[in-house]
């Protein structure tokens, strides 16, 4: 099995330590693509893909994807930030906070800050994302990103009717 990434923040990680693994897509590019999901405060769910970059501070949204996404679902205005693009220039953007950001069929994140950047092609998968479910890792056989902390979607159904029943 290849491993191109690993970050930890312990040492002597190894792959039993990862609990979810989530197929990841390789491109013609050599670039890698996962699927996120979106959710809003009422429950609307937007499916997304996300080009997997460690050199992103957060995840980025192209303004046609906000655009489109906004549409359907709920996004609450954060704050601007400068941010300094991939070819050195330096740009003020819109950050936006998602009610809940999930990653595959049953890694939750939680709520997350997204940027919008306006003339992007790509929607990033960044490290404000990768940071919360580390240690993490990239295999390349098959591909796949491992990630080590996610609040399992099926684990917090379960409990959310195990509550609901003992309130009955």
């Amino acid at each position: 099995m290849g491993v191109i990434l690993a970050l930890s923040l312990a040492a002597g990680v190894s792959a039993g330590d990862f609990e979810h693994k989530i197929p990841l897509d390789r491109q013609k590019s050599g670039n890698y693509y996962i699927t996120g999901t979106i959710t809003d405060t009422t429950g609307a769910e937007t499916d997304v893909q996300f080009m997997v970059d460690t050199g992103a501070g957060m995840v980025t949204l192209a303004e046609r994807t906000f655009k489109s996404l906004s549409r359907d679902i709920r996004v609450k205005p954060s704050r601007r930030v400068a941010a300094r693009l991939a070819d050195g220039r330096t740009r003020s953007i819109n950050v936006y906070e998602i009610a809940r950001f999930s990653l595959g069929e049953h890694c939750e994140i939680g709520p997350t800050e997204v940027a919008v950047i306006p003339g992007a092609t790509n929607n990033i998968l960044g490290l404000n994302v990768l940071n919360r479910a580390a240690p993490f890792a990239i295999y390349t056989s098959p591909p796949s990103l491992a990630l080590s902390v996610c609040t399992s979607l099926l684990h917090d159904e379960a409990e959310s009717a195990l509550v609901t029943a003992n309130f009955e």
